[in-house]
């Protein structure tokens, strides 16, 4: 009989990317709702933020600048572990295998061994975050502007934040000869 918990990782692997799935839609659903409101309440208090913008505009950049994007990626990160899983359990033995006979074959070195199963655990971890930090990577590069920016931008104005901000005069200053002095 197989072992159960091979079974029931995986099942509660998917359970959590649906749950991470169902939850963004909610919310992308209550983001909407709340960007609309947002844009009538801008249209009476605050016209000169929105003038130029359509609602449907608004709200898209609305959802898309608050939304929680990590739940997408934590639920595509998880279906990929899944989907890799399999082929990871069969390709680092293998991967064993050969580096153990190009090595010479030792006796303590085969597959009943310790070393066996700390190659294979410490293999099948290293693929499990090598997906992750694939997947944290794309979040990050893919990270939406902020949202003052975007409604800028949609109104036609140009953004001069450059992301770097001045020095403050409390800050020390470092010279290249290595000599430390502050700003007066």
């Amino acid at each position: 009989m197989p072992y159960p918990p091979l079974y029931i990782l995986p099942a509660l692997a998917l359970v959590f990317a649906v749950v991470c799935l169902v939850l963004w839609a909610l919310f992308v659903r209550c983001l909407t709702t709340e960007a609309r409101f947002e844009y009538t309440a801008r249209r009476a208090t605050r016209p000169v933020t929105v003038d130029g913008i359509e609602e449907d505009v608004f709200v898209r950049l609305y959802v898309s600048c608050f939304q929680p994007r990590w739940m997408l990626y934590t639920a595509g990160a998880l279906l990929a572990v899944i989907v890799i899983s399999p082929a990871a359990f069969v390709a680092t033995p293998l991967l064993y295998d050969m580096i153990w006979r190009v090595l010479g074959a030792p006796e303590w070195g085969g597959r009943t061994g310790y070393v066996f199963m700390f190659s294979l655990f410490f293999g099948i971890v290293f693929i499990w975050a090598f997906i992750a930090a694939l997947f944290a990577r794309f979040h990050h590069l893919r990270a939406p502007e902020p949202f003052n920016h975007a409604l800028a931008r949609a109104r036609g104005q140009p953004i001069e934040d450059t992301g770097w901000r001045a020095r403050p005069k409390w800050a020390r200053n470092i010279d290249r000869a290595g000599k430390t002095t502050t700003r007066d």
